[in-house]
């Protein structure tokens, strides 16, 4: 009878197998530190840096529904990157559809807030729509100085029906331009509830050092445009935030 016979070959680890050995300990959970750090995923409300502190499922003027949303940046680093994906189950819990954004501020620093707006393009799974689920996925990266300010604002119905929020924006920096200057609504109905997000361009788009531009944001949705109560502005550009 031939009898099995397991061979085991076995490495000692001597004094300079031992530092290399070490080393690659020390390199390795680097690596996964810097990971961490600089990609975090998050469901819901669950991650300790971003939460969704308001959400709402809306139907636009064209019959196609959206998911609003404030996410707030409740931690002590700075993200980026963000990507909000809502994800539909229907009655049996099966997953019907995914839809993703970024929201409209790109970057947050600690406490800073940013609306979404996730259109639901797909009419056919409407009816099949029992409940949601919201995934999010961030970078860490480097703090965004705040230096646009809004210095005034106003609004407006007009005779067609479409709302206006205009005003003016300074970019405070005493040396440095703000770039593709962005101005974003956010837009609540009388019950403090979200009614749109709504965002355009500064005129001019790139703003000098110390000085202020206007901006027009038009909201063109006229459900929308009939709810409007009471909006918040946020600012954006490739170098700056808003200073609240």
């Amino acid at each position: 009878m031939e009898k099995s016979v397991i061979m085991q070959q076995q490495y000692p680890i001597n004094k300079i197998n031992f530092i290399f050995f070490l080393t690659i300990i020390i390199i390795s959970l680097s690596l996964l530190s810097f990971l961490s750090d600089n990609q975090q995923h998050a469901l819901g409300n669950t991650n300790k840096i971003l939460k969704i502190t308001k959400v709402k499922l809306i139907q636009d003027q064209y019959n196609y529904k959206h998911i609003l949303g404030i996410v707030q940046n409740i931690g002590n680093k700075t993200v980026n990157h963000i990507i909000i994906t809502a994800n539909f189950i229907d009655s049996a819990n099966n997953s019907i559809g995914n839809f993703s954004k970024e929201p409209e501020i790109t970057t947050l620093n600690p406490k800073d807030i940013a609306p979404f707006d996730i259109l639901i393009y797909d009419k056919k799974i409407y009816d099949s729509i029992k409940n949601y689920n919201i995934d999010i996925k961030y970078n860490i990266t480097k703090y965004k100085d705040k230096k646009l300010v809004i210095v005034s604002s106003y609004s407006h119905l007009d005779a067609n029906g479409f709302y206006f929020i205009n005003g003016e924006i300074q970019n405070t920096a005493p040396h440095t331009y703000s770039n593709n200057t962005t101005v974003t609504s956010i837009t609540y109905n009388k019950n403090n509830e979200l009614a749109g997000v709504w965002e355009a361009q500064t005129e001019p788009y790139t703003i000098s050092p110390l000085s202020t531009a206007s901006f027009s944001i038009p909201v063109t949705d006229k459900i929308q445009s009939s709810q409007i109560s009471n909006y918040t502005l946020l600012a954006e550009s490739d170098k700056f935030t808003i200073s609240k």
